[in-house]
């Protein structure tokens, strides 16, 4: 990683699509189908889909190239889901997944949030450690709301 990153709210007229170019680019390196059209249309307009006072969506930078993100959701009653949280390859291990879901964190509990939730591709481990780390705990299994039915992890975080 050749400079410090950045984390920043997304801007389109900034960011245009940088999110869709991380997401497909971790997708094609552990051979995932990606449908822009339909399932992963968020992280092609992420301004649309996370949008509103109690929902974001980050980007993490490094010398202006988007690479990374994560996505917040306001699911009602103090329960908020992540989404989205993928790096590329080459900038892994230098804490910034760790920094995009400890802005998630800080972000819940600013807004009154007392649940995190998420769902990980079970192939992704090294999230799934990081998770774990984070202290939230593995607590379901299912088969994810997409046209091929991937097999997910559901993790929870539980604030104080």
């Amino acid at each position: 990683m050749s400079a410090p990153f950045r984390i920043v709210a997304y801007d389109r007229s900034a960011h245009g699509d940088g999110p869709w170019h991380v997401v497909k680019t971790v997708f094609d390196e552990y051979g995932f189908p990606f449908d822009e059209n339909d399932y992963d249309a968020d992280v092609l307009h992420p301004d649309v889909y996370y949008s509103g006072e109690r929902n974001a969506f980050m980007v993490a930078e490094i010398d202006g190239t988007v690479v990374g993100c994560v996505g917040l959701t306001d699911e009602g009653e103090g329960v908020f889901e992540l989404h989205r949280l993928y790096v590329i390859a080459g900038t892994r291990k230098h804490g910034l997944g760790q920094a995009l879901v400890q802005l998630v964190i800080d972000a819940v509990r600013k807004r009154g949030g007392h649940r995190i939730v998420l769902f990980s591709d079970i192939a992704f481990d090294d999230a799934h450690r990081l998770y774990t780390r984070m202290g939230f705990r593995c607590n379901r299994f299912r088969y994810a709301p997409d046209p091929w039915q991937s097999r997910e992890w559901g993790f929870v975080l539980d604030l104080a």
